[in-house]
């Protein structure tokens, strides 16, 4: 075929899938579909000849239940440090980001430098979770995992590793019960709830009233959560499947595409209870990072921790921004040994882009190599 007809032909693919990509949008509008992922994916999976990739590829275990909650083992096929490393995710999202695909996972690069690797998956939310409270959240789910991943890795303590909102969580952890925590990573992390952007303006009490959700829903529906990510960029949501099109002769990028929508797509309720004080607690009253949020009777109290701290910041980042993380250095936390490392991604290119296997993974895990005890001998 020579070059004109073939230009002609890729002119006419194009147009082609955009007015298939225009259709899908318009049914998933008229049946109310927040997110379009379900409607454009076979589109593209055809187009693209791809199929659904491997979501957590990583051979894990199960060693731990509790409710909806599931504590992961990630074991290391070379094990080089007795300090295990324990991820805690958002309650928003699912825990498999930090294990995105073959290549592109956090937890695979960490088990593969010698790490024991565990991971707290919060699962899908329902009745019982409802009341539960971050006293329970805490000194309950929380606690009970640090202490399963001690009593598995053979180890006293851990490297708690939290991840957006969950590394408000491992913060305020680490605040209440100190005991066995070596070394605290917090990545993408909110810490002052009045630098948030649009999500601290929306949240305010003029504005949002959360008892009236909680009350009425108990837990939090996932249309509603996914509605605010919708909001906060409109456009961007749909015209990025527009620019797909672009990219429709790239295998390798329209599969990471697809998975990463996937990931996004697969919200879950937040527990009623624990929503309810962190939207009061925190975006409207900014309690955190003044030291006056109270968790079951007792003040989280950031300078109360010792242990080294690791502060994570994706410099592009609109769900977490800079400023909301920044002060965690130098002006909460009591330890001495406290670093802030920035990147030049956004909130979930720490764990899934292409950028971060080798400009910044390899340097998280040097700060906790360096601060993790060694195995005996190897394992």
């Amino acid at each position: 075929m020579n070059r004109p007809a073939q230009a002609f032909q890729r002119i006419r693919s194009f147009v082609s899938s955009q007015v298939d990509v225009s259709r899908s949008l318009a049914q998933a509008l008229q049946d109310r579909s927040i997110n379009p992922y379900p409607y454009l994916k076979p589109l593209f999976e055809k187009a693209a000849g791809v199929r659904e990739p491997p979501i957590s590829p990583t051979p894990h275990s199960v060693v731990y239940t509790r409710g909806s909650m599931r504590l992961l083992r990630y074991a290391s096929p070379r094990r080089r440090y007795r300090t295990p490393i324990l991820f805690v995710y958002s309650l928003i999202n699912r825990w498999y980001i930090l294990d995105f695909l073959p290549g592109r996972s956090l937890i695979e690069y960490l088990t593969r430098q010698g790490h024991d690797v565990y991971a707290i998956d919060w699962g899908i939310a329902g009745q019982d979770e409802q009341n539960l409270t971050w006293s329970g959240l805490l000194g309950g789910h929380i606690r009970t995992a640090v202490r399963w991943t001690q009593r598995v890795s053979g180890s006293d303590d851990v490297t708690l590793y939290g991840y957006c909102m969950g590394g408000t969580m491992a913060l305020a952890y680490t605040s209440l019960h100190p005991e066995g925590v070596r070394n605290l990573v917090v990545q993408a992390t909110p810490v002052d709830f009045s630098k948030g952007g649009i999500y601290s303006l929306w949240t305010q009490p003029q504005h949002f009233d959360v008892d009236s959700l909680v009350d009425a829903y108990g837990n939090v529906p996932t249309y509603v959560l996914e509605s605010g990510f919708f909001m906060a960029g409109p456009v961007q949501r749909i015209t990025k499947w527009l620019d797909l099109c672009r990219q429709i002769d790239d295998p390798a990028f329209v599969t990471t595409f697809l998975a990463l929508e996937r990931w996004g797509a697969d919200a879950v309720p937040f527990p009623g209870e624990v929503y309810r004080q962190y939207m009061r607690d925190c975006y409207q009253q900014n309690l955190f990072c003044q030291n006056r949020m109270e968790v079951g009777g007792e003040r989280v109290d950031l300078s109360r921790i010792h242990c080294a701290v690791l502060n994570i910041i994706a410099e592009q980042d609109n769900i977490a921004p800079p400023a909301m993380s920044e002060p965690l250095q130098g002006l909460l936390v009591g330890t001495k040994d406290c670093q802030t490392m920035h990147f030049p991604v956004g909130h979930i290119g720490l764990s899934a882009s292409s950028k971060s296997p080798v400009k910044v993974w390899p340097r998280i895990d040097g700060w906790m190599s360096q601060r993790s005890r060694p195995m005996e001998g190897g394992e």
